[in-house]
Parts: C-alpha cells; sequence; structure tokens
C-alpha cells in the first residue's frame, strides 16, 4: 500500500442471508485469528432495525474464515440469544471477545425493556455454547441525566500490566460520548473519575454543527506499541456516521487524529447517504473490518466489509500535529493533581494550554530522556478563569503537568504538538 494511504477497500465480506435470524443486517464484527483460523462473532437481526426492539432483536452469530476475506457462518446460529426478563431481552450490541486461559470472555452490551443498554458478560469455550455471568449486567446506566444515564454499549477490554481497561460508549441526554472502567479481575468493574475520557465535538443535531464526529460511539481499542489506539464511529450532520483513530498512553488522555474520518471505505459510486460503522482492527493482520449502512432511515440494511489497513501509518509519531485532552473540567482540590504522561519525541512544537476556575500555580515537568527521571521545566502561577498557555521548544521524551490550585476548582488542560 503506497505511503501515506491508509485504507483501500475490498469490499462485502459477510451479507445478511434472506429468510434467515439475520435477513435484515449483518453488523459489529468482532475478528481473531487463532490457531491459522479466522472467527468472527457478529451481530444479525431479521427484520426492523433491531435497535431498542424496533423490530426484531438483534441476536449473535458466528462465522470462520481461512483468510479473513471468505467467511462460512456457523450452522447453529445464532449462538447467543436474550434471555426473557433480563437486561438483554430485546437484544444485543456488540462488544469484544478475551481469552481467559482456554475460556473465551464476550463483554456485550443488552437492551432492556426499559429501552436502556447495559453492559453484560457471557463465557464459553467452543464459540457456540455460552453461559451468561449471573452478575450481569456488570456496568450499569449512570445517574439521571449523567453523560450515560441512558445507556452504556460497546465495550472494548484490554487487559493492562496490572489491571483490566474497558473503553465504552455512554448515551445521555444530548449525549454520545466515551468513557473508562478499571477492573482486577476482569468481572467487576469501576467507572472513571475522569468520565467521560473522550468527548463529542459539539451536537449532531444542530444545524450548524461543523464537525464529523459530533456524537461518538468505542468499537475497538488495543495496544500498539508504548500507546493504545481507538478505532471509533461518530455520526455529524444528517445523520451520516464515519469512522476515525484516536491515540492514548493510558486510556485517559485522548488525540484525535487531524486525518479523520478514514476514506476509501465505501465504493466510489456509492450513494452520499452512505454510512459506516464499527470498525474493528484485525491487530497484526493488516484488515479492517468495519459494518457498511446502506440507507440513512432506522430501518437501513447493513453488511460487513473488509478493507486492507496501512497500520504502519496508524501511530501517533506518523501525525504531522496532535493535540491531546489532558483534562476536561476534572476536579482537582489543593492537593493537586497530575496529568497523563505524553510522548512528544518526535514533535519540536508543544504548547500546553491549562485553565482553572481558581487561581494556582502549574509546573511543567519532562523526561528529557525517556528513561523516567523527570525535572521541574517551567512553575508559574495561574489567575481564575483565564487561559493559561506556555510554549516549549526544548527537545524532550515526555512532558507531563502538575496543577496545585489554592480551592477546590474545575480544570480543564491541553497538549498542542506539531512537526
Amino acid at each position: 500500500m503506497p505511503s501515506g494511504v491508509l485504507c483501500e477497500r475490498i469490499g462485502v465480506v459477510l451479507q445478511p442471508t434472506s429468510g434467515s435470524w439475520d435477513a435484515k443486517g449483518t453488523a459489529a464484527p468482532i475478528v481473531w485469528r487463532e490457531d491459522d483460523r479466522y472467527f468472527m462473532l457478529y451481530q444479525g437481526w431479521e427484520e426492523g432495525s433491531g435497535w431498542r426492539g424496533h423490530g426484531s432483536p438483534r441476536k449473535l452469530g458466528l462465522a470462520m474464515s481461512e483468510d479473513g476475506i471468505h467467511w462460512e457462518k456457523h450452522k447453529d446460529n445464532p449462538v447467543l440469544v436474550p434471555t426473557e426478563g433480563s437486561f438483554d431481552e430485546l437484544g444485543f450490541e456488540a462488544g469484544c471477545v478475551v481469552k481467559v486461559g482456554d475460556e473465551y470472555w464476550l463483554y456485550y452490551s443488552g437492551f432492556a425493556a426499559d429501552g436502556k443498554l447495559r453492559i453484560g458478560l457471557a463465557f464459553s469455550s467452543d464459540l457456540v455454547n455460552w453461559r451468561k455471568f449471573d452478575s450481569n449486567p456488570i456496568v450499569e446506566v449512570g445517574a439521571h441525566e449523567a453523560w450515560d444515564s441512558d445507556g452504556v454499549a460497546f465495550p472494548s477490554v484490554i487487559k493492562m500490566r496490572h489491571e483490566w481497561l474497558m473503553i465504552y460508549g455512554g448515551y445521555g441526554p444530548r449525549s454520545m460520548q466515551i468513557g473508562g472502567a478499571i477492573s482486577s479481575d476482569g468481572k467487576s468493574w469501576i467507572k472513571l473519575e475522569d468520565n467521560p475520557i473522550f468527548q463529542q465535538r459539539g451536537w449532531h443535531e444542530e444545524p450548524e454543527c461543523p464537525f464529523w464526529d459530533a456524537g461518538i460511539e468505542v468499537h475497538h481499542a488495543f495496544i500498539h506499541g508504548d500507546h493504545i489506539i481507538m478505532l471509533y464511529e461518530g455520526i455529524g450532520r444528517q445523520g451520516r456516521y464515519g469512522i476515525g483513530v484516536a491515540y492514548s498512553p493510558d486510556g485517559i488522555a485522548w488525540a484525535r487524529s487531524p486525518r479523520n474520518p478514514l476514506t476509501g471505505l465505501t465504493d466510489a459510486t456509492a450513494k452520499q447517504d452512505m454510512s459506516v460503522v464499527h470498525p474493528w482492527v484485525l491487530h497484526g493482520g493488516g484488515l479492517l473490518y468495519y459494518s457498511e449502512v446502506l440507507g440513512a432511515s432506522s430501518d437501513a440494511v447493513h453488511r460487513i466489509c473488509a478493507a486492507r489497513l496501512n497500520i504502519a501509518e496508524i501511530e501517533p509519531h506518523c501525525e504531522e500535529a496532535l493535540t491531546y485532552s489532558l483534562w476536561q473540567r476534572r476536579q482537582v482540590s489543593p492537593n493537586g493533581a497530575v496529568t497523563s504522561e505524553i510522548c512528544c519525541a518526535l514533535f519540536p512544537q508543544k504548547t500546553v494550554w491549562l485553565w482553572s476556575s481558581s487561581r494556582g500555580s502549574v509546573t511543567i515537568e519532562v523526561d528529557v530522556a525517556g528513561d523516567g527521571n523527570w525535572h521541574e521545566f517551567e512553575e508559574m502561577d495561574v489567575d481564575a478563569n483565564r487561559l493559561w498557555h506556555h510554549h516549549i521548544a526544548e527537545l524532550v521524551a515526555r512532558v507531563r503537568l502538575r496543577f496545585l490550585p489554592k480551592e477546590n476548582a474545575f480544570v480543564s488542560a491541553w497538549l498542542a504538538m506539531s512537526k
């Protein structure tokens, strides 16, 4: 694939089957390779949209492949169906699979009778017979009118060095954003205090909203090198969805790729109301799977497609510029707080920004060689309710901010970098 080209469309790889349980849609692929075979769990439904009980419920099916392109659906599909009276009785939204020993753990979302999405867990040793966790749901909706009060969905789970990290989508009043949760065992989860960790830009229903991701949903996050890559979908004006990339050193501070949204995923002759959603990267395989939505209505047909992905170009150091959101109205006490550590070795130009509801002092700390030895670079006072910024011209490996307010404060901070 030529340098600078991120995606090249292959085409449709899993179609709905007429007259079957997935006659209306195949969507939200979860794909991995094991023992020289490819496996896919996907959601399907027979009629309507399958969304919040509109039409037949969304169920989960299994498909296998020898090359990742040509797929065969399992004869016993669907392999996971809703349970009457439970948190998933109106159907599913897919999530991710984590292999734990000889067992597959499926994190997924379920629609309850109240129309809200909650996150659950199921176990299997053969990908066909699944046992739902007795303590489902494992992640609940937020408090009334919170950013995730109407639903939590599309969990993407990563086993970190010392804990498990879940990145998930949340829905609330005028809110489609992304949050995080941590766990010591993959079963009991605690939401991050910094939620939402990845925020929408504007609101897609506003007529003058200029952004393509004014409502966002996560679908796949994975560790690549020394950072986390997230593939997410965004919705802009006219209800059209696209796919973007974001980077994080720790799952808390995130930077959008300025090359978003990804192009080359639809056919050149595609109608303008076509959307692409549900991205999933076959890490190490150079394939990007996603759902293609034919039409703009809630009754649209979905089908699963694939594209060749230039994973070498999906890297923070390949970007010409990045802006990391360090804090978004973070509550900070007079004891102070420290932001995430951001790698900036390949970005000569760096500017830090901070706003606080209380006056205080900010310290820029740098790790010059990337060996964990942090040094104070600059310390300055910050006035309340004024945007402060400082430019860093020196070449350093990593940067972080330390802030001590005079009293309890709401604080926002950013790091903008360019080559």
